[in-house]
């Protein structure tokens, strides 16, 4: 299943509580046990990965790594990698992999827990990712450059960043906006077999701090249509314009080399995906 680039942009219903609510990829939820089903990426994001992580001739290191989606493959291309990831039911599902993968692909990959703001992890990589938009969980600018000043500090001399966020649409952030946008699609749940239905109940914008707030709901259903399991989690991203990217990274030391759309090589485009390939310049203006 390929995402659609907009998935995360929709805004349904209106605004009301929920009484189980949790965070988004909340442990021991529906959310983390389908993600590897839902989330199979952009068209050519794996091998753009793969071959950056070869080129750089690493180590890697992918901030917000989650079940490791991303990390495994670069392993296996013979590429060192550290993941690091705050949630850690997402690590323990990075770590299960593990045990199907051979002793020399398993000796190239570690999972640590930490926060992509605030790590010192007392080395240096030659290559830093952040793929599938994980970035915008950052709420804040104060917290975006706090990020970037430590992926910075972590780089090699001649290492490089790459950054992956949604070009916001502009018709999608209005505040109170309804629009009629497809639900993300049902998925079979990996052990049980039953049916997950996946729902974005709702979605505020607040255009002022940049932000949006989504409820989703993930449904367990058997083939009877008893309804097994059922949780709400609240998505909390902020959308950054390309200018306003491009400045933030001047301003944390970065140059950028390429600016691309897709993972296929397309050139910046209104509406698409934000991949930032960045250097460090040295200029960093530290707080």
């Amino acid at each position: 299943m390929t995402q659609n680039p907009h998935d995360l942009e929709i805004r349904l219903g209106s605004s009301r509580g929920a009484p189980n609510e949790r965070s988004f990829y909340a442990p021991d939820g529906l959310n983390v046990e389908t993600y590897d089903e839902r989330t199979a990426g952009f068209p050519g994001e794996i091998d753009f990965y793969v071959g950056r992580a070869r080129a750089s001739g690493g180590p890697v290191l992918e901030l917000a790594s989650g079940t490791g989606r991303v990390s495994w493959p670069i392993a296996r291309a013979g590429i060192s990698i550290v993941g690091l990831d705050l949630s850690t039911t997402m690590l323990a599902t990075a770590e299960r992999k593990r045990a199907v993968e051979p002793r020399e692909i398993s000796a190239r990959a570690e999972f640590v827990r930490g926060d992509m703001a605030d790590f010192d992890l007392g080395r240096r990589f030659a290559l830093v990712i952040v793929p599938f938009r994980a970035f915008q969980a950052l709420l804040t600018p104060e917290e975006q450059r706090r990020s970037l000043l430590c992926i910075g500090r972590h780089l090699s001399p001649n290492g490089r960043l790459i950054l992956d966020l949604f070009d916001p649409r502009l018709e999608l952030l209005l505040p109170d906006r309804t629009l009629p946008r497809p639900q993300p699609p049902s998925v079979r749940h990996p052990v049980s077999g039953n049916m997950v239905v996946i729902s974005v109940l709702e979605r505020i914008n607040d255009p002022v701090r940049q932000q949006l707030r989504e409820r989703w709901r993930f449904s367990e259903v058997t083939p009877g249509g008893e309804v097994v399991r059922e949780e709400e989690e609240l998505l909390e991203l902020r959308w950054t314009y390309r200018y306003e990217m491009r400045h933030l990274l001047e301003l944390c030391g970065y140059v950028v080399e390429e600016e691309l759309s897709d993972f296929l090589g397309g050139a910046a485009t209104y509406g698409k995906e934000q991949i930032w390939i960045c250097r460090q310049s040295g200029n960093a203006q530290t707080e």
